[in-house]
């Protein structure tokens, strides 16, 4: 349990793997073991006050509601954005792709369940809709096959993914490889000129680390 004097403590460190995980662009980030335990115990203790101060009013009640919100919006960011990256993950690996494997590592269990969950489910739906029609070993032969199952899936997840265009651009600062929302792996360099999706290349112009060519295009 949280001391009175520790509560920005727990509160700042949720707010830094936020912003990191936020950074990292199509990647996993690796996040601390008991970060979920101790938000919840520091939300329980944070509640304590209201037992003590039932005045709105008053300082300790408005700081500790604002704490707690706080934690529990940094909470849903940070599983909204794991949970998008895993399900896309999980939808190109039943699409045959190989997963990094230190993806994996950085899952925590509850999100490795939601990967092979997510896995087991698209694997399900094809041998639902074309198990039994196709010929061994000709699944990927026929117009309906798991990579349109997919591409299905991932248009759900991500619209407008397929049907957008790339967005060119020059690299103006190196970044470390991570996965496109094509499903490609990107490691760009300064200086290159490359197309990413539209989405990945919104969030590198924002950060100033790419500059798009040609934009009104």
């Amino acid at each position: 349990m949280s001391e009175q004097g520790d509560h920005s403590a727990v509160l700042d460190g949720l707010q830094l793997v936020v912003a990191g995980e936020r950074d990292a662009v199509g990647s996993l980030t690796a996040l601390p073991p008991d970060l979920f335990v101790r938000a919840g115990e520091e939300i329980v203790a944070l509640r304590k006050v209201f037992s003590v101060c039932t005045d709105p009013m008053t300082e300790p009640f408005r700081t500790a509601t604002e704490r707690i919100d706080a934690l529990q919006q940094h909470l849903e960011d940070l599983v909204r954005m794991r949970s998008q990256k895993i399900l896309l993950l999980a939808l190109l690996r039943a699409e045959g792709r190989p997963l990094d494997r230190e993806h994996q590592k950085r899952m925590l269990p509850a999100e490795q369940a939601l990967y092979d969950d997510v896995r087991g489910a698209v694997d399900r739906y094809r041998r639902a809709l074309i198990g039994g029609v196709l010929p061994a070993g000709a699944a990927g032969d026929g117009p309906v096959t798991a990579e349109c199952a997919i591409a299905a899936a991932a248009m759900d997840l991500y619209p407008g993914t397929a049907a957008a265009s790339l967005d060119l651009a020059r690299v103006l600062s190196p970044v470390e490889p991570f996965l496109g929302f094509d499903g490609r792996t990107y490691a760009l360099e300064a200086e290159d000129v490359v197309t990413l999706p539209p989405e990945n290349a919104a969030v590198l112009r924002e950060r100033n680390i790419i500059l798009s060519i040609l934009p009104g295009k």
